[in-house]
């Protein structure tokens, strides 16, 4: 999606454009309000969902979520995709907003990371066309030594200790 270009939903009454450098501020309150700060460790790097690009879903009384990405070798990664403002469609249009980035850069990849814990995330984006591509056996456990704020367990009270890496299957 071009920049300042916005993608508008009449059913649900929200945008999503392009993060701009002014929305990292905004980005940052809420990696903290619902993340408790603003770094992502994945594949054993850190990320500061600050400085990486993606876009915003946004209403006119606030923000309803974000997502964020790398490109590397003609690869994208999904980093970080939260919506505030559930059954509303954001994260399917943010995921929207991203699908269409990495076609119309032809990239050949289009990948994210999540844990064996997180059960809706894994729901989330099979349903859209991702398909599991890899475990990372350990891989969190190793991800606590640069952040150890990542918790042993899920609020379901389920070991977290894996990434899982999941393709979307119908770039190419």
């Amino acid at each position: 999606m071009e920049k300042g270009k916005q993608l508008q939903d009449k059913r649900t009454e929200f945008s999503v454009r392009p993060i701009i450098k002014e929305d990292q501020q905004q980005i940052r309150m809420l990696a903290l309000q619902h993340w408790g700060e603003t770094a992502m460790v994945v594949h054993g790097e850190k990320y500061n969902m600050t400085e990486l690009p993606g876009y915003l879903a946004f209403d006119t009384m606030r923000v309803l979520g974000f997502v964020t990405f790398t490109i590397t070798d003609g690869a994208m990664e999904i980093i970080s995709l939260d919506s505030f403002a559930e059954n509303r469609g954001v994260g399917s249009k943010l995921l929207i907003a991203v699908i269409h980035l990495a076609v119309k850069r032809k990239l050949q990849r289009l990948h994210l990371t999540t844990t064996n814990d997180n059960i809706r995330a894994l729901e989330f984006y099979q349903k859209r066309g991702f398909s599991l591509a890899q475990l990372c056996v350990d891989a969190v456990n190793d991800a606590r030594k640069l952040k150890p704020s990542i918790p042993v367990y899920s609020p379901d009270g389920i070991r977290i200790e894996h990434e899982l890496v999941l393709d979307y299957r119908r770039l190419l």
